[in-house]
């Protein structure tokens, strides 16, 4: 024989278990609103796909033209006249002058900074050569360059950095080298001088292992 049912459980029982799927519901609202501005506050990369970047930029008030050059262990050598060789893309040609195009419209807005960036997309292992070229010198005063390594991983992480300055029109100067071990990690940098142009406006003039 059934026990009898005491008045008023079945129902208490039905507010509780309401009462637990509206707390259930709530946090899960909460924590899907937490993740969402957990992912829009983090800090993001460089925003671009491929293993290392070199990265060039000089100051937004600069009218300077300044090129960024990259040689690979095949010996490809990259720059505004040969924008995609081996596994390096240059991704921008910034020519100075204060301003830098809108790519989303067809005026132009002023610059932040000038920047110049070459993706490595893979990493064949040997040693790579960085140089900065003053292309067109149009500052009356010498021109401070930036230019730094950064590993496309995570937050980025920045394997070589110099600072130079460039004071004369086809000025050149070697950033820093690095080399690659097989595991794509940086094993190795220095700063031993490279040329890697013609030393003006034209195409580039390679000389293997020589300084300037």
């Amino acid at each position: 024989m059934r026990r009898p049912q005491l008045f008023g459980k079945t129902l208490f029982v039905d507010f509780l278990m309401s009462n637990l799927a509206i707390l259930l519901g709530i946090m899960m609202l909460a924590n899907v609103s937490h993740k969402r501005k957990k992912v829009i506050e983090e800090p993001r990369g460089l925003g671009t796909e491929g293993k290392y970047a070199v990265v060039m930029q000089w100051p937004a008030t600069s009218q300077d033209d300044v090129d960024l050059y990259v040689r690979d262990p095949a010996g490809n050598i990259v720059f505004f006249n040969a924008r995609e060789l081996g596994q390096m893309h240059l991704e921008h040609d910034d020519r100075g002058a204060g301003t830098k195009a809108d790519q989303s419209s067809n005026h132009s807005t002023p610059a932040r900074k000038h920047e110049e960036r070459v993706i490595l997309r893979g990493t064949a292992p040997g040693e790579y050569v960085v140089n900065v070229h003053m292309y067109n010198k149009r500052d009356a005063t010498p021109t401070p360059v930036h230019v730094r390594l950064i590993m496309l991983r995570g937050l980025d992480d920045e394997s070589a950095s110099r600072d130079l300055v460039l004071a004369a029109n086809g000025a050149e100067a070697t950033a820093f080298r690095f080399t690659l071990a097989p595991d794509g990690i940086v094993k190795e940098t220095n700063k031993l001088e490279c040329r890697l142009t013609g030393g003006g406006q034209g195409d580039p003039m390679q000389i293997p292992g020589g300084g300037l």
